[in-house]
């Protein structure tokens, strides 16, 4: 699946409190250590296809390997339902992230348990999965939010054997955790997209002005 070029705002609301009977988790939150973003959403430009890892890690702000381990709320945003997750950081792959954070995912469930706004291809995370997160966060909100479809994928094992990857840590096994360290070393800068601006055509030879009638002919 190819995103076509676009910009997309993803709205970032508050996180909601948690729900009666579960117990608090601390939060991470690491405001300090990114460039501000936009106050009302996340913005997130598909100039790229993100099932190639390579583009996937260069437009992620945080690629990480974390568990689900609380729902913390659901809300909608004004663009569509939003859900919230604790997530335990277990390794990092890129960016900064540790200890638990919340991770918001485009999509939820409404009153009936329906789920809707869900991306075409993803799937809503579940407490107790463990995935490889890539993600943008948001300073106002205080959350990383998951880039849809790719940037939540489920892996119950990140050592387990993956042909085809690179060794990234030369000892002589290809697994999921090289992969994503391969794909973070080789990740493609989405930043500076080349120009699509079309060359002014010119005319190849000048035209011939007409001669100017002699006065009195």
């Amino acid at each position: 699946m190819i995103l076509k070029r676009k910009t997309v705002l993803i709205a970032a609301g508050a996180v909601l409190a948690m729900t009666a009977g579960v117990a608090t988790t601390t939060v991470h939150q690491h405001e300090n250590e990114h460039d501000a973003g936009s106050a009302s959403g996340l913005e997130l430009t598909y100039d790229a296809d993100f099932s190639n890892d390579a583009n996937l890690a260069g437009e992620a702000e945080d690629l990480f390997y974390g568990k689900v381990t609380v729902l913390k709320g659901r809300k909608d945003l004004g663009i569509g339902a939003e859900t919230q997750y604790a997530v335990v950081v277990e390794r990092v792959f890129k960016g900064d992230v540790a200890g638990t954070i919340v991770v918001n995912q485009q999509g939820g469930k409404d009153a009936d348990g329906n789920i809707v706004d869900l991306p075409d291809g993803d799937a809503l995370l579940q407490v107790g999965g463990r995935y490889l997160f890539a993600t943008k966060y948001n300073p106002d909100q205080k959350f990383n939010t998951v880039i849809p479809v790719y940037g939540d994928v489920p892996i119950p094992n990140m050592e387990a054997g993956a042909p085809g990857s690179p060794d990234a840590d030369g000892d002589g096994q290809s697994t999921i955790s090289d992969r994503w360290v391969a794909a973070v070393r080789d990740q493609n800068d989405l930043s500076t997209a080349p120009s699509t601006d079309e060359p002014t055509e010119e005319p190849a030879d000048d035209p011939t002005p007409e001669a100017s009638p002699t006065e009195g002919s």
